[in-house]
């Protein structure tokens, strides 16, 4: 069986030089396929392809371009259908193709397998850019219902297929995210401490990853913070890691407010073993995201031994389990109390610890993978 993987965020993400979830996502399910692939009796191979003009050198080599730009293909193959010369081309060279990302093609002959992380752009148009919304949604809407299977990544978001596009159950399989080998590795103290002195900080402070984004709930977070004692905020400072996204002007304010009153630093981008020796060092992760499909972050905090304080809502519940603390995205004084809780109950704190580290082992790509080849092998219509 020869597997076509869509990388183009993959792809997209290097040439920025910043990976978001869906090319994180792409690249570990590339690595954990290729290793399955390399064994003598795997029956399969993977050939990356992609959209873009100048597609960048990736781990799995160079892709194949399937055409300049997604949109214009889309739309085209929305309109008039699959376009001949392409799919003859792809079915020369694959049994089946995988769209890890939101770019899915259209072909003749080659069954077609789509990743849908979540329904955000229709379920909240607001968090999205406004700009050619209607269009869009109605291009995504069509290119999801055009493929042969939809996998997503949580029973949340499967249902939110089920019930918003129509999409029949059956043709939905969820194949959790798994986190990375080196979120369960401690770093060794004096580099932990190497880390935070050159970062000015103090171990005990409340964590926040995220891209300044309305979805991600930073201002709530920043309003429990503040409304905490002002010896609390002064020892257990509010640090920010994330780049900023969009609506984010009034955000920038705020942090810059935060940092005045020496309650908090902002760092825009941290490389990986820096947030790791964070994790480490904080309180509690703080993570009250008003959607999620998966939330990643939760799953890594947990496998670094970090306390983590996350939403009741959407797939959140479902990943993190009983081993973070669940609050009220929506009202301030729920994370405010999350916070405290964190800081005065220290043995139930301990206690749901080593509950994230149980429930992060079960969460590995090497686990996806195999869900993922088990899609394959249905689709194909063979087992190898």
């Amino acid at each position: 069986m020869r597997v076509g993987l869509g990388v183009t965020v993959w792809a997209k993400g290097c040439t920025a030089g910043h990976l978001d979830g869906i090319g994180v996502y792409t690249r570990a399910l590339w690595h954990a396929l290729n290793n399955k692939a390399q064994q003598a009796d795997a029956g399969f191979s993977l050939h990356p392809f992609a959209f873009g003009s100048s597609l960048p050198l990736l781990d799995c080599g160079p892709p194949y371009r399937l055409g300049e730009r997604f949109s214009v293909h889309a739309l085209r193959s929305t309109l008039l259908g699959a376009q001949g010369k392409l799919s003859k081309n792809v079915a020369k060279q694959i049994d089946l193709f995988h769209a890890t990302d939101h770019h899915i093609p259209r072909l003749k002959a080659t069954p077609v397998v789509a990743n849908v992380m979540d329904l955000i752009p229709i379920l909240h148009p607001e968090w999205a850019a406004a700009n050619l919304r209607s269009l869009k949604n109605w291009l995504f809407t069509r290119t999801v219902r055009s493929a042969d299977h939809i996998i997503t990544i949580s029973e949340y978001s499967k249902r939110d297929l089920i019930d918003h596009l129509g999409i029949a159950p059956e043709c939905i399989s969820v194949t959790p995210l798994g986190v990375s080998p080196e979120y369960f590795e401690r770093i060794p103290q004096p580099s932990v401490d190497r880390v935070l002195s050159e970062l000015g900080l103090q171990p005990g402070f409340f964590l926040f990853v995220g891209t300044l984004q309305p979805r991600k709930n930073l201002t709530r977070v920043l309003q429990a913070h503040k409304s905490l004692p002002a010896a609390t905020r002064r020892q257990h400072p509010l640090v920010i890691v994330g780049r900023t996204g969009w609506k984010a002007d009034k955000l920038l304010t705020e942090l810059d407010a935060l940092e005045l009153r020496n309650e908090g630093r902002r760092f825009e981008y941290l490389s990986g073993e820096m947030v790791r020796a964070l994790l480490q060092s904080a309180s509690a992760l703080v993570f009250p995201s008003l959607y999620e499909g998966f939330g990643l972050p939760v799953v890594e905090a947990f496998a670094a031994r970090c306390p983590v304080i996350t939403s009741n809502t959407t797939s959140l519940p479902e990943v993190a389990g009983d081993a973070a603390l669940l609050v009220d995205p929506l009202q301030a004084d729920s994370i405010a109390a999350a916070m405290q809780e964190i800081l005065e109950q220290p043995k139930s704190t301990a206690q749901r610890i080593e509950r994230g580290q149980e429930r992060a082992l079960r969460y590995s790509w090497d686990a996806c993978a195999e869900s993922t080849l088990d899609v394959y092998r249905h689709i194909s219509g063979r087992r190898t």
